[in-house]
């Protein structure tokens, strides 16, 4: 089990007049999240610049631990979603995740 810190972007692709309910729901389904998961570091929702149909969220955990409990032991795989949340969607959410390199990792004391 990985000790560095993941970084996982779920990535929606929005239908046109659905984004900015989508993104209500969104925010409010992620606002009680630092709250109820521990290893959550730290999260935001992006929209692209450049195609605001186009939507991201972003979240940075701890460990692998921690993004097990947040999203299961399927997380590498499948993405955590909101009731409905495919009526939003012109296409399947997208899942990718990163770890931290060491040189990035955050520095106690520093």
């Amino acid at each position: 089990m990985s000790t560095s810190m993941i970084v996982r972007v779920s990535e929606a692709h929005v239908l046109p007049d659905q984004a900015h309910a989508f993104l209500r729901a969104l925010h409010e389904l992620v606002a009680s999240f630092p709250s109820r998961y521990d290893g959550l570091v730290s999260h935001e929702v992006l929209v692209d610049g450049a195609d605001s149909d186009r939507i991201q969220y972003v979240s940075r955990w701890s460990d692998e631990a921690a993004l097990i409990a947040y999203a299961g032991d399927d997380w590498k795989t499948t993405p955590v979603t909101f009731p409905n949340e495919s009526n939003y969607l012109s296409a399947p959410l997208t899942l990718r995740h990163f770890v931290v390199s060491a040189d990035d990792q955050p520095r106690h004391g520093h």
